[in-house]
C-alpha cells in the first residue's frame, strides 16, 4: 500500500522514465548520483574515455533534456543510456522506506533509496553528488 509508482527501466534510462514518473504526478525529483548502481568504475571510466557512448544515449538526451537541471557529461551518459538492466525504479511513501526494504531483503534484494521525489520546480529531475 505504500508503493505509490513503479516503472521499469529500459531503452530511455533512469532520467527518462524518471522525468515521466515525475509528470505523472506532478512532482519533482532529486537523485543521489552516488546512489545510483552503476557497473565498475574502472570500466565505465574506460569506456567513456574512449568515447564509447551509445547513440540512444545522445536520441535519449535530445527528447528529455530539457526537463532535467544541467548536469555533468558523464553523469548525462551513464543515466540516459539505453542499456540497462531493466531494473525497477519505485516511488514509496516518506515513511514506509524501511518497510519497503524490509520487504525487498526477504526477497533477496539489497535495496537502497538513490533520491526523494518533491513539489514540483521548473525542472522536473535535479542530480547531486
Amino acid at each position: 500500500p505504500y508503493v505509490h509508482a513503479m516503472t521499469d527501466v529500459t531503452g530511455f534510462g533512469l532520467l527518462g522514465h524518471l522525468s515521466e514518473m515525475c509528470e505523472a504526478s506532478g512532482l519533482s525529483a532529486t537523485v543521489n548520483f552516488r546512489q545510483v548502481p552503476l557497473l565498475d568504475k574502472a570500466i565505465l571510466d574506460y569506456y567513456l574515455g574512449e568515447k564509447c557512448i551509445p547513440g540512444g544515449t545522445h536520441r535519449n538526451w535530445s527528447s528529455y533534456g530539457h526537463k532535467i537541471e544541467d548536469l555533468p557529461d558523464e553523469q548525462r551518459f551513464l543515466l540516459c543510456d539505453p542499456q540497462t538492466s531493466g531494473g525497477l525504479l519505485t516511488a514509496v511513501a516518506p515513511g514506509h522506506v524501511s518497510d519497503f526494504k524490509k520487504a525487498a531483503k526477504a526477497e533477496g534484494f539489497d535495496l537502497e533509496p538513490l533520491g526523494v521525489l518533491e513539489t514540483q520546480r521548473a525542472k522536473l529531475v535535479r542530480v547531486t553528488d
